[in-house]
């Protein structure tokens, strides 16, 4: 793999095009977000599996109505509503080594850029004169076409959360809006503590109707910020079938989830024995931190504190993440927050070849792969590289190579 990003680096990058790319890039969306100076290439047999058989076994588990509803027995902040296939809209997040493929979380949510999915590629390929599929091709006609199917009308609120990184994300979501507006959508921006109910029943903002919501606020802030978000609670509770995609795929999905994975056995959730091999090649030890007698029962659990990755159940991105934590760490979150940990082993991605801007080589860099899914299906290939698991993590492109 290491020559295929040599010859690259070597024949397609320079930092004239890579100038030229974030250019166009803040031309289209009107910011420039993280994108890298080059591509993660994906081999053709690790490709072909996770499309072929882990994800189309990851589906049919969350799809499975024993599995759905273990969850809705624990009980969530708004009021159960089922999830069904056209509410599958989300990213598995895999970590690969050589041939070694491991799940490393489940975003049964909005993946985060995913406005961007087709516009990037295309963007890159254009700018580093380098041929690639774009996998998410046709992606923003289709999700037009599907939410006027979704709610049997045009006006659409993309609702967003007026706190934090939303802030940042909001040329995002405007360029959301744009994209959805040229392909027959009369789609609109609009903060869901503002939320209202109309008098025929519809979802309302600033006295204007909608036929649907296309909810872009992540749930946990939601659940975390009552207040703030009573309006929309409110109408959830009013109109729940108006929200698109259901909030209950965040909860179903949350890192409780990999700790029902790693417990898979046979004959559970209607899957073949193809299938739960399927998983079970990709899936890491993981349990609640709660479930643990002592910090010392945790580290014997996976050899060691090295071998051992700390997460909330909930959380975004990588805030409250302890990778190969000490034992004090391991210590504190064990004794005032077991109840919202999870533990995990730790498996780290290959090593792959980096340059920045300046054509300097990173050391070490490594990548995620992204694998997203749209209407339950397969819809797109995508990497966050890093070097640093709690810094900047740049787009990049996937490439395909044998």
């Amino acid at each position: 793999m290491l020559i295929n990003y040599q010859k690259y680096y070597r024949e397609n990058f320079t930092p004239e095009r890579y100038k030229a790319y974030q250019a166009d890039f803040e031309k289209e969306v009107g910011k420039l977000y993280a994108i890298s100076t080059g591509p993660y290439f994906l081999r053709e047999r690790n490709a072909q599996k996770i499309r072929e058989s882990i994800l189309p076994a990851l589906m049919k588990f969350l799809g499975s109505s024993e599995y759905q509803e273990r969850v809705y027995e624990r009980g969530w902040f708004l009021p159960k509503f089922p999830i069904e296939k056209k509410d599958f809209f989300g990213s598995a997040d895999f970590h690969i080594d050589g041939d070694e493929i491991r799940l490393i979380e489940l975003n049964f949510f909005l993946p985060g850029h995913f406005g961007l999915v087709e516009l990037f590629p295309k963007l890159f390929s254009k700018n580093f004169d380098m041929e690639l599929e774009v996998f998410a091709e046709g992606f923003e006609v289709r999700l037009a076409k599907f939410l006027k199917e979704r709610f049997g009308g045009d006006k659409i609120a993309l609702s967003i959360n007026h706190l934090g990184l939303s802030v940042h994300y909001f040329e995002h979501y405007k360029y959301i809006e744009n994209f959805l507006n040229k392909n027959g959508v009369r789609a609109k921006v609009v903060y869901a503590k503002d939320a209202g109910y109309s008098d025929t029943g519809k979802a309302m903002w600033d006295g204007e109707e909608f036929d649907g919501v296309f909810n872009i606020v992540i749930p946990r802030i939601w659940e975390h910020n009552p207040e703030e978000f009573k309006n929309y609670t409110d109408l959830f509770h009013k109109t729940p079938e108006s929200f698109f995609p259901n909030p209950w795929c965040w909860t179903i999905g949350d890192k409780r989830f990999l700790n029902d994975l790693s417990a898979l056995e046979k004959k559970q959730h209607g899957l073949s024995d193809d299938e739960i091999a399927a998983l079970q090649s990709v899936t890491l030890k993981s349990a609640s931190l709660k479930d643990f007698s002592s910090v010392h029962h945790v580290c014997s659990f996976f050899g060691g504190r090295e071998n051992l990755v700390l997460k909330p159940i909930d959380n975004y991105h990588t805030q409250g993440v302890f990778i190969e934590p000490s034992i004090e760490q391991i210590e504190e979150i064990f004794s005032e927050k077991a109840d919202i940990y999870i533990a995990q082993e730790c498996f780290n991605a290959e090593i792959i070849y980096y340059e920045n801007e300046n054509k300097e080589a990173v050391e070490p860099w490594r990548s995620q792969l992204r694998v997203e899914f749209f209407n339950g299906e397969f819809s797109n290939f995508r990497s966050y590289g890093f070097s640093d698991p709690f810094g900047l993590s740049p787009m990049m492109p996937v490439v395909i190579v044998k």
